[in-house]
């Protein structure tokens, strides 16, 4: 073990009575001298089997209905706060189109997907808890052009015009044989809050899993991409790379990694193929 997982540790095992005691200003100058990291190197091979879990739940979602209905626009954060300009500047109002959203998670993103373009077919897949309760708001609010995919292998199966991976295939072990296969059926792929980095160590020449630290006393692992070998899954379809940005809804510290890599980073990057 470390010295940064241990000291991970000893923060994680503090006493709860111990933390409500200590004044939050107190701790945030704590978290910024010792605890600056978001992730932690690991030397795991695979995802472990049970990772991120999910804490939004039904009413959550019923209530930014109501707070949709009332104000007309999206009141939930995102990875990538300007998705619904981009699809304003690729889509016509009245435009047909189906949108694949892996990893969506708020009821409101597809409210104003939906405002803006009347005639989208949404699908969406996520944890099974998620996908289930977008499934009762399906039948009790009667969104018809809501579409809930509940396995994979169903995307596997469909073409889709857009298709939204928000800060989340960096959760799936099963990684290559997703895009493998989207690459396929798909010709407009947009990714946001992926962290890629370039090496030439051939100990890390497809990924890494990592012990995300940043919400504990939750922790979750997760995979850095190899950005070579990441994006070759788009050249060799023959897509092409219509922008990459860094990420700026959060401000990842990665200093613990920058004697392994270079040049890594938390990004957004769009691909499509001609």
């Amino acid at each position: 073990m470390s010295k940064l997982d241990k000291l991970y540790n000893i923060k994680l095992n503090i006493p709860k009575f111990i933390k409500y005691l200590i004044p939050k200003f107190i701790k945030r100058k704590i978290n910024k001298k010792f605890f600056p990291y978001y992730f932690l190197l690991t030397d795991y091979q695979k995802l472990p089997l049970l990772n991120y879990v999910n804490i939004n739940n039904l009413e959550k979602q019923k209530d930014l209905i109501e707070k949709f209905t009332i104000n007309q626009k999206q009141n939930s954060l995102m990875t990538c706060p300007y998705l619904h300009q981009l699809m304003l500047m690729k889509y016509n109002p009245n435009d047909n189109f189906s949108f694949l959203d892996i990893g969506g998670e708020y009821i409101d993103f597809f409210l104003e997907l939906r405002k803006n373009f009347k005639n989208v077919k949404y699908y969406i897949f996520n944890l099974e808890k998620i996908t289930n309760d977008f499934s009762k708001l399906k039948f009790d609010y009667k969104y018809p052009n809501l579409n809930v995919i509940n396995q994979i292998n169903e995307i596997f199966n469909k073409k889709f015009d857009f298709v939204n991976f928000g800060s989340c295939i960096q959760y799936f072990d099963n990684y290559e044989t997703i895009l493998k296969n989207i690459t396929e059926n798909s010709n407009q792929i947009f990714f946001s809050g992926t962290t890629l980095f370039e090496t030439e160590q051939e100990n890390y020449k497809k990924h890494v899993i990592v012990k995300q630290v940043n919400v504990l006393p939750e922790i979750n692992y997760c995979y850095f991409f190899n950005k070579k070998f990441f994006y070759n899954f788009f050249y060799e379809k023959n897509f092409n790379l219509i922008f990459e940005n860094k990420n700026t809804t959060d401000n990842v510290n990665f200093k613990n990694f920058i004697s392994l890599f270079k040049n890594i980073e938390y990004k957004d990057f769009f691909f499509k193929k001609d």
